[in-house]
């Protein structure tokens, strides 16, 4: 009897423990907080390299051999309130997506054009005899010889002087007055006597029959075909010379930079036949008019050239160095340029990706000056913009962008450029 009594207390007590620990394990079960985190919702599954297409479960993608990636509803921007799109941190990092602050300042631009060699139409004279007449004489010059100022060219010798000189010598030496005399000197002059010969005229008092005709300047000649023996007539040109210093060169630069131009410490000048010349440059100027075919300006620059050592129909390249009023700057590869817009993709002070169309003035260097759509410590994306801007067409982000641009031109009463497809 005692051993039954203790069994069936043994089973009581055992009973009772099992219920007081089923009891406390239970309430510790309820008072277990909920779960911390929740599983994302997924929206769609797509493929990168072609977003527009959407696919409802995971897997390969038919047009890559690449897994599909999961669009989650926490990524959307209607989610968050807020423009823009977010993507996952570890994709962004796997891609390499960089980001480059906006600064500003001026664009240093430059740009290389060729050049031509010309005489300098300034110094361009034509020698004529003036009056019909017969070459005793032509020194030993042709085309392309050099001459100084002063240089003979031909002898003539021309009947019509003869006259109007004897009456010179009459009057004199019957005491004519002197109104009378200067008179019949400037008839000479007029006549194209040579000043030279009008001096040794009233120095000799003899009848000057043989006139040299000289050079009036320094240049290179460019027209001259007489031979002596030759009969001439007045209007007959003799010579032709052009000079040579300085000497010009001709540009045809862009309209749309030719205003950027406008200091001559701007030029540097290479010539490929002296390679080792420096060439400073005097004096230029921008010519009037814009040749409508090329759209381009001509500059004149007008270059020191007293060795002679630029030839006139030399080739030469003509640098141009210029500085932009200082504006916003960005990376080159930060430019999305569909054809019909160009946008950038900025990152805003809560790291979402925001589409922003730009205006942009000039690129250089990498470098790429924008007129408006950017503000100076603004974030864009230089590196990764394909996975970006795909995000941003899958989420709409751009096509808000654009739906915003048009309100805000409709308000303001200015017409808008339609979206890009």
């Amino acid at each position: 009897m005692k051993n039954r009594a203790l069994v069936t207390g043994s089973l009581l007590v055992g009973a009772a423990i099992a219920a007081g620990v089923y009891v406390w394990s239970g309430d510790a079960i309820n008072a277990a907080p909920p779960a911390q985190t929740q599983a994302r919702k997924v929206l769609f599954w797509y493929d990168p390299m072609y977003p527009n297409t959407r696919f409802d479960k995971p897997g390969k993608s038919p047009f890559m051999d690449m897994d599909l990636v999961a669009k989650y509803a926490d990524e959307a921007p209607e989610a968050a309130g807020a423009p823009g799109v977010r993507i996952d941190p570890t994709l962004t990092q796997n891609l390499g997506v960089r980001v480059e602050v906006v600064r500003r300042g001026p664009l240093s631009w430059s740009q290389t054009f060729p050049a031509s060699v010309g005489y300098n139409e300034y110094q361009y004279a034509i020698v004529q005899a003036r009056a019909a007449g017969f070459v005793e004489k032509v020194w030993p010059l042709t085309v392309g010889d050099r001459v100084k100022k002063g240089a003979p060219l031909i002898d003539l010798t021309i009947p019509d002087w003869v006259e109007p000189q004897g009456e010179y010598l009459l009057l004199r030496e019957s005491g004519g007055d002197t109104a009378q005399l200067e008179g019949i000197l400037e008839r000479l002059r007029l006549a194209g006597m040579p000043e030279e010969a009008i001096r040794r005229l009233k120095s000799t008092r003899r009848l000057q029959t043989r006139f040299t005709l000289r050079a009036p300047v320094d240049g290179a000649i460019t027209a001259f075909d007489l031979r002596a023996g030759m009969n001439i007539a007045k209007d007959n040109v003799v010579a032709k010379i052009q000079g040579m210093n300085p000497i010009w060169i001709g540009v045809a630069v862009p309209e749309s930079v030719a205003w950027m131009v406008d200091n001559p410490s701007q030029f540097t000048l290479s010539v490929p036949a002296r390679p080792d010349g420096r060439f400073a440059v005097a004096n230029w100027r921008v010519l009037p008019g814009v040749d409508a075919v090329t759209r381009t300006v001509q500059l004149r620059l007008a270059v020191d050239n007293a060795d002679e050592a630029l030839k006139p129909g030399m080739t030469a390249w003509l640098r141009v160095q210029a500085n932009s009023e200082p504006m916003p700057l960005i990376p080159s590869s930060a430019l999305i340029d569909t054809g019909r817009e160009q946008r950038v993709i900025t990152v805003d002070g809560e790291g979402r990706f925001v589409p922003k169309r730009v205006s942009v003035f000039r690129e250089s260097g990498g470098i790429t000056a924008l007129r408006d759509g950017l503000k100076e410590g603004e974030k864009v994306v230089t590196n990764g913009l394909f996975l970006i801007d795909s995000e941003a067409s899958i989420s709409g982000a751009l096509e808000r962008m654009r739906a915003s641009t048009a309100g805000l031109a409709d308000a303001a009463g200015h017409p808008h450029k339609g979206a890009s497809q």
